[in-house]
């Protein structure tokens, strides 16, 4: 992917602007425009006013990030285990001019580095979803945040039905079932609220997610006829998800018109 990645941009040295990135830094359900909903819900910063630091946790590419100290103001500090993932963020911030406020590192959302009460805000897309301990995770969270900061959440939960409907994989979040470790969404609300946070804000993103997926994949299919006029992306999903990238698309539209899976926003606010 690194290399890819270096060959793409050589192309074009020192010309590429953020939205140019967006087929691989957001390849949450929603791409840009589901981020920046969710950003909506927090203040921008007042440089009057202390340091502002958000962290996005399971940053990947570090789309969100980007999107968060540029229209936000804030400094960002994103953290990933994949430290192919960190790697790839930290040079797509180095082809934009001027760079945004950015830093990526290789690191655990359970023990991120940071002191008690340093952050502003905290931001999870598509990562929740992948940590187990998500006790632990929402715990480490709300220490780290300073009193009146916020957690925001687009996360894939487990359908509110009770008919078991089975999660095909593989998904762009886990190839395998034991890779993930889903939840329903008042299980993961039920948690943060006994970590002490209060819940300020939902919205069931499932139907936009749909929308979103649909109008995507028609895009790609329109982008590999003969005669198309679409040019094509200079990134795309496959270059960071591989070969498998078509499937896990399919896969996802069909846990999500199947109702296996539910899209949610929210916010949490530590008292």
């Amino acid at each position: 992917m690194i290399d890819e990645l270096i060959h793409t941009l050589n192309q074009r040295p020192g010309l590429w602007k953020m939205e140019d990135f967006a087929g691989i830094d957001q390849l949450h359900l929603g791409g840009c425009g589901a981020t920046l909903e969710l950003l909506k819900w927090l203040p921008r910063h007042d440089e009057a006013q202390h340091e502002a630091i958000g962290l996005d946790i399971g940053c990947g590419l570090g789309g969100t990030s980007r999107l968060a100290a540029e229209y936000l103001g804030y400094q960002m500090v994103g953290i990933d285990l994949n430290s192919s993932y960190i790697k790839a963020a930290t040079l797509l911030n180095q082809s934009l001019d001027p760079k945004p406020n950015c830093s990526f590192v290789v690191g655990n959302a359970l023990q991120a580095p940071f002191k008690e009460q340093s952050l502003s805000f905290v931001i999870s897309q598509h990562a929740c979803m992948n940590i187990a301990e998500k006790h632990a995770l929402l715990s480490a969270v709300y220490d780290q945040l300073r009193p009146k900061a916020c957690l925001l959440v687009h996360e894939i939960m487990l359908s509110p039905n009770e008919q078991n409907i089975p999660v095909a994989y593989p998904t762009p979040f886990a190839k395998t079932k034991e890779q993930a470790h889903l939840c329903q969404w008042h299980t993961f609300k039920s948690i943060a609220l006994e970590v002490g946070f209060a819940h300020t804000h939902f919205v069931d993103a499932t139907k936009d997610a749909l929308v979103w997926m649909n109008k995507a994949r028609e895009k790609s299919l329109s982008s590999t006829k003969t005669n198309s006029n679409i040019t094509k992306a200079p990134f795309s999903p496959a270059m960071v998800l591989g070969q498998n990238a078509g499937l896990m698309s399919k896969n996802m539209l069909k846990n999500l018109q199947s109702g296996a899976l539910q899209v949610v926003s929210a916010c949490f606010q530590k008292p």
